[in-house]
């Protein structure tokens, strides 16, 4: 099946995810070349799987999934909210989940998000971090700009006052 129309219906997806929660995305802009590259690196890698559920010839759920070190790393997924009523995100998270396992894969990873739909299948959890390092004084102010608006955005997100 041709790989195109597939990543042009997930990014489409994805971009009416992103207008309906006021988040940008670079990844999924149309005609941006960034998402058909990193698959297209993944496919000469030989490790992507894109998996795909049809209801009456459309896509409905499309999740973008590589493997590595015996682990199954869902890296794009998306859903079409008109099918909502229907979970076909879940039918196709779990269609996924049984074939990593049916194909002696150790693991599934759903990757960073904190997305409620991850947590239903999670048998653990892993905190990330970021650790950044400054070499000049323009990198220097960008960190402490960055890290102000973490807080602000923290602060926010609590429905706290800020204290900068």
């Amino acid at each position: 099946e041709p790989l195109q129309p597939v990543l042009d219906r997930l990014s489409a997806l994805k971009r009416r995810w992103l207008v309906e929660r006021k988040r940008e995305s670079q990844l999924f802009e149309e005609g941006a070349p960034v998402l058909a590259a990193l698959v297209d690196a993944l496919a000469r890698a030989g490790v992507l799987h894109i998996f795909v559920l049809e209801c009456d010839g459309a896509m409905v759920a499309v999740s973008i999934n590589f493997v590595q070190h015996h682990t199954m790393l869902a890296f794009v997924t998306t859903f079409d909210p008109d099918f909502s009523q229907a979970s076909p995100g879940m039918i196709l998270m779990m269609d996924y989940i049984q074939w990593s396992f049916d194909h002696g894969l150790s693991t599934v990873d759903f990757l960073c998000g904190a997305e409620a739909f991850k947590h239903k299948f999670a048998t653990q959890g892993v905190v990330l971090q970021s650790v950044l390092g400054t070499r000049t004084v323009q990198g220097s102010l960008a960190s402490l700009a960055d890290r102000m608006r973490q807080r602000v955005r923290h602060s926010r997100g609590r429905g706290l006052a800020t204290t900068a």
